[in-house]
């Protein structure tokens, strides 16, 4: 686990830094573009997203697992590259035929005010949907060979730099919104051409294919393989995006209300920072001890990497909830509601990050039938609930219509886990790291407002927050110090002081 906790602590800095310039595109983007605007633009982003998710067939998926099968066989790895870059353009190719020949049908079901945006960027959908299936099987390739944090970093800072100096243009009246929304989908074109560029210098990266080059039984393996994870990536996907996709069908505010929803989701994302830093580090390593067979290794590391993304989880957890009211107060024009929506999808996904890595293992572990049939269940019951909240709750309804269904996939995955594998996430670990954040809460909760934000609001909005979180980090680390909670971090922590740099 050393190389894993210093690979995820490179990461991490990359991921953070991806954060940052999150929240400084999330304050332009509430500055300068309408809330029409802004929804339009994340709504697509999100169709963009979850169509290249359920394009890749599971894919990328195969590629994680049996790229480590085929490790020491050249010829069965560049075949199984070439599959899993050639197969997903054809399936593209059709997607964008069956969605451009339901054009008329698809325009109505958005809110009348809504459809114009629709009209107008409607085929730069499938292009969008494509770069992003390749960013996606690219990085994925690169993860699996131990370029997580390079990959990363053209994912959380190069392509959000682009996206702040594109809003920039736009806010100063340099480009129109038609240039500001095509430039938004090209930008991808630069992190698809790196990551290629990346996979190519690595050892065996190349694109062959004989049809001999595996057995009949292993074709069947890999197929099977690949379909359970489509299906279980559609089910567990959409579980993810229902809400956000919905509400401009079902909200009469339209993409408005998704301005709103999708700034309160991009605080949740907060969230997943340490997960996204560190579980492609630790997935890789516990793919390989299942593929070794070394079962005790395997939950040594399942055990290790929970506790090890629940520390960090944590502490943002906690810096969020004391600086949100901040938060708003910077974005101002019309987003209090965000506060609501935020304490809402909250508690699904603390729950979702504390009960461990339960997705990965029932991938690796061939288990993925199990996922499958629960997420497409819940998946059932989501739509339903949002069905029927969304039309008179609106965000508030969409928010707990995901939270619950949230709760209940992971607890069930939870103890179907511990019962087949004997493998869960919590520990002593767990309660002392809840203690903690208990005590980084309340210093950061009765620190008191030093500053009156009636006048220059954002020196003194960041002023206090910067006061507030340095009090919180300084409490939880002291008390994580104190706590001992994890034997990594204890161990980071010694490397450190031995060699005077952090990797």
């Amino acid at each position: 686990m050393g190389v894993v906790f210093r690979q995820s602590a490179k990461n991490s800095i990359v991921v953070i830094l991806g954060a940052i310039l999150g929240a400084l595109i999330i304050w332009l983007s509430t500055t300068y573009l309408t809330k029409p605007q802004l929804g339009f633009t994340r709504n697509l982003t999100n169709y963009a997203v979850a169509l290249s998710q359920i394009l890749l067939l599971g894919l990328n998926n195969t590629l994680a697992v049996y790229i480590h099968r085929y490790a020491n066989d050249e010829r069965k790895k560049r075949s199984l590259i070439t599959i899993c870059l050639a197969l997903p353009v054809v399936i593209a190719a059709i997607f964008s035929a069956v969605y451009i020949s339901l054009h008329a049908w698809i325009l109505p079901h958005f809110q009348p005010a809504d459809i114009p945006y629709m009209q107008r960027y409607f085929y730069w959908l499938p292009v969008y949907t494509l770069l992003f299936i390749y960013m996606v099987i690219l990085e994925q390739y690169l993860g699996s060979q131990m370029r997580v944090a390079v990959s990363a970093f053209m994912r959380e800072v190069v392509i959000r730099v682009a996206s702040i100096a594109l809003i920039l243009l736009f806010g100063f009246g340099y480009i129109a919104f038609n240039v500001f929304v095509i430039g938004s989908i090209l930008i991808y074109c630069l992190p698809v051409l790196i990551f290629l560029f990346l996979s190519a210098l690595t050892k065996g990266f190349g694109i062959s294919f004989h049809k001999d080059d595996f057995t009949k039984g292993e074709y069947k393996e890999m197929l099977h393989f690949s379909w359970y994870h489509f299906l279980l990536t559609v089910s567990v996907l959409l579980m993810g995006y229902m809400d956000a996709l919905s509400l401009p069908f079902y909200d009469r505010n339209g993409f408005s209300s998704v301005a709103i929803y999708s700034v309160a989701v991009f605080f949740i994302s907060f969230l997943q920072l340490p997960l996204k830093a560190m579980m492609p580090a630790s997935f890789t390593v516990l793919a390989k001890a299942f593929a070794d067979g070394d079962m005790p290794k395997a939950r040594d590391i399942f055990s290790r990497s929970s506790i090890n993304i629940l520390i960090p989880t944590v502490g943002i957890a906690v810096l969020l909830c004391c600086n949100l009211e901040n938060a708003i107060t910077v974005i101002k024009n019309g987003y209090t509601e965000i506060i609501p929506v935020f304490a809402i999808l909250f508690i699904g996904n603390i729950v979702n990050i504390a009960t461990g890595m339960n997705d990965q293992v029932l991938s690796i572990a061939n288990y993925y039938k199990f996922n499958f049939y629960l997420s497409l269940f819940l998946m059932g019951v989501l739509f339903l609930l949002i069905r029927v909240l969304v039309p008179r709750y609106g965000i508030y309804g969409a928010a707990w219509s995901t939270t619950t269904i949230l709760m209940a996939f992971n607890i069930l995955k939870f103890l179907f886990v511990w019962k087949k594998l004997d493998m869960q996430p919590f520990s002593k670990g767990t309660v002392l790291v809840v203690v903690a954040a208990t005590a980084a809460l309340a210093g950061g909760y009765f620190f008191p407002h030093f500053f009156d934000q009636a006048h220059h609001i954002y020196v003194r909005t960041f002023a206090d927050v910067a006061m507030r979180s340095t009090v919180i980090v300084i409490v939880y680390a002291m008390m994580l110090l104190w706590l001992k909670p994890s034997p990594d971090l204890q161990e980071y922590i010694a490397t450190i002081k031995k060699n005077k740099r952090l990797f």
